[in-house]
């Protein structure tokens, strides 16, 4: 296989927890020091066993959402070197499988979903379950559809949950979204829905993006995904409409509803591969843009301002059912692709998504994906009265960004991590389950967990990239100016696909040290690291 690296000018040397390189401004000799290692695991082996994780200091347990056993496991890091699982609490009690769990102040928050074989197993109204540490069952609030993420305010007097009201499969449920808010002392909810909200064009001109889909309807097409809690607002990612929601805690009001803009891949911008050829081929392109449509999201202060911090993983919508046909001649009726090997006929009732190559280009930027096409783009943007494509836009921004409290961007990594990633695993880069360069035309390393941590006056932010199997980690103690501190390579530990993360501070955690616990959704492990 050949690898090329274009545009880079740089190599580096792993060596234990040091890298050894050159620095990218002035290709100076420098060290940076390694902050984690890993001191302990919990393993369930299995994909979709471990994807949340959420610690209780006075029990010093874990509490793991498991998608595969549809439970809540409680596993003791009492010992951190030697985790083991206190109990698992089946979760199809409260309904159909659970997405997200908090604590705070002895209590624990399970966000459930619930549904039917004929509305769709998440698309009827889900709860929020509130156990104590020991796993003793408090309270069952019934929230909106599809609790997918669910989080306590700073104080631990309300509990808020991300409603993301996805729709079936084949479209013919599209419950709303909306913003949960349970009171902890009497369990009262609240439900925040989108109705009447106006929306906010980011300071770019880009719109909040619905998605031309066939709800068509800006109550059902807002999807809630992840949420984060500042003084007295909760900040909310809208991950497929590019957006973020503020809530004003007090009265349970939407504040703002904004567009978080576009990523510039045009000249002197940042950067991108975008074709599966099994080369590192970074470049810029006329006409090409990325939505940030970030995932996971965190926030903290310098002095008395406060910042927000997101994962820039990226989302499409694409929903295929199974129709009733049992030929392929009656699938070709359907309008749908016959599986020979399933005998099963799949019908696309929406998608949003097309690769370059499928579309006709306007000709002031036709020429310049002649041969690099294989990009997935938003098929609802970038038309011209034509109906040809004269800009492109794709899913996620392949960066973490730091905004301001008004939902405006203070900070982009840029092409920063896809240049890393050349850097420490050059024969794996954009990998797709081991194929180098698999991911490059589908949104690259995927930047999709995230937490922060503060250790003395020094404030760290831990990125997961799920497709790369990477964690890498970057001081943002000043936000116009984060440096990149380390680069992880999981998979070499048998740890794939981080999905969840909670920094432990040395004040709470069991050994009297930071911690850092990250949720392995493909290999089901729950890795605890010591953070220097």
């Amino acid at each position: 296989m050949k690898t090329t690296i274009l545009s880079l000018g740089l190599s580096l040397l792993i060596v234990g927890p040091v890298f050894t390189g050159c620095d990218d401004n002035n290709d100076s000799k420098i060290t940076v020091t390694g902050t984690l290692t890993k001191v302990g695991s919990y393993n369930t082996s299995k994909e979709g066993g471990a994807e949340i994780v959420a610690f209780d200091k006075t029990s010093k347990n874990m509490y793991i959402t498991n998608g595969e056993d549809k439970t809540l496991d409680i596993v003791s890091i009492s010992d951190v070197t030697s985790p083991y699982l206190v109990s698992s609490i089946d979760i199809t009690t409260y309904g159909t499988n659970l997405n997200s769990v908090a604590v705070a102040d002895e209590k624990v928050a399970v966000a459930v979903e619930d549904g039917n074989d004929t509305v769709g197993k998440k698309q009827l109204k889900g709860n929020v379950v509130i156990f104590d540490t020991a796993g003793t069952h408090k309270r069952t609030v019934e929230v909106g559809y599809l609790p997918d993420m669910v989080t306590f305010n700073e104080d631990g007097t309300k509990i808020i949950v991300a409603n993301e009201g996805e729709p079936n499969n084949d479209y013919t449920t599209d419950p709303v979204g909306s913003i949960g808010v349970i009171n902890v002392s009497n369990y009262s909810y609240s439900d925040i829905g989108f109705s009447g909200v106006t929306l906010s064009a980011a300071t770019d001109g880009t719109v909040v993006r619905l998605g031309d889909t066939p709800s068509n309807d800006q109550t059902k097409d807002l999807e809630p995904e992840y949420v984060t809690v500042l003084d007295n607002y909760a900040y909310v990612t809208l991950q497929e409409n590019n957006a973020l929601a503020k809530v004003d805690l007090s009265d349970n009001s939407i504040s703002y509803v904004k567009s978080l803009g576009a990523k510039s891949y045009e000249a002197d911008k940042s950067t991108i591969d975008i074709e599966e050829n099994g080369e590192i081929e970074m470049k810029n392109f006329t006409g090409l843009f990325g939505l940030y449509q970030p995932d996971s999201i965190a926030s903290y202060k310098v002095g008395n301002t406060g910042y927000l911090v997101t994962a820039n993983e990226g989302d499409g919508r694409e929903y295929i059912y199974e129709s009733a046909a049992t030929t392929e001649t009656a699938c070709d009726t359907d309008g749908g692709d016959w599986d020979a090997t399933n005998s099963v006929c799949e019908v696309i009732s929406h998608i949003d998504e097309k690769k370059i190559s499928k579309l006709d280009l306007d000709s002031s930027i036709a020429s310049e994906y002649a041969n690099d096409n294989d990009l997935k783009v938003m098929t609802d943007l970038g038309k011209n009265s034509s109906d040809e494509y004269e800009k492109l836009y794709t899913y996620g921004a392949r960066s973490f960004s730091i905004w301001d409290t008004n939902g405006d961007l203070v900070y982009d990594s840029g092409d920063e991590i896809s240049k890393k990633v050349a850097q420490m695993q050059p024969t794996m880069f954009n990998q797709d389950e081991g194929e180098m360069d698999g991911r490059s035309g589908n949104k690259g390393a995927e930047p999709e967990a995230l937490t922060i941590g503060t250790i003395g006056d020094t404030t760290l932010a831990f990125i997961g990239l799920e497709r790369q199997n990477s964690i890498m980690v970057y001081d943002i103690t000043n936000p116009q100016s984060p440096i990149f501190k380390q680069y992880i390579n999981t998979e070499s530990e048998g740890d794939t696909s981080p999905e969840g993360m909670k920094f432990i501070p040395s004040t709470e955690s069991p050994n009297g040290k930071d911690l850092l616990l990250v949720s392995y959704e493909f290999s089901g492990s729950t890795v605890i690291y010591e953070v220097k």
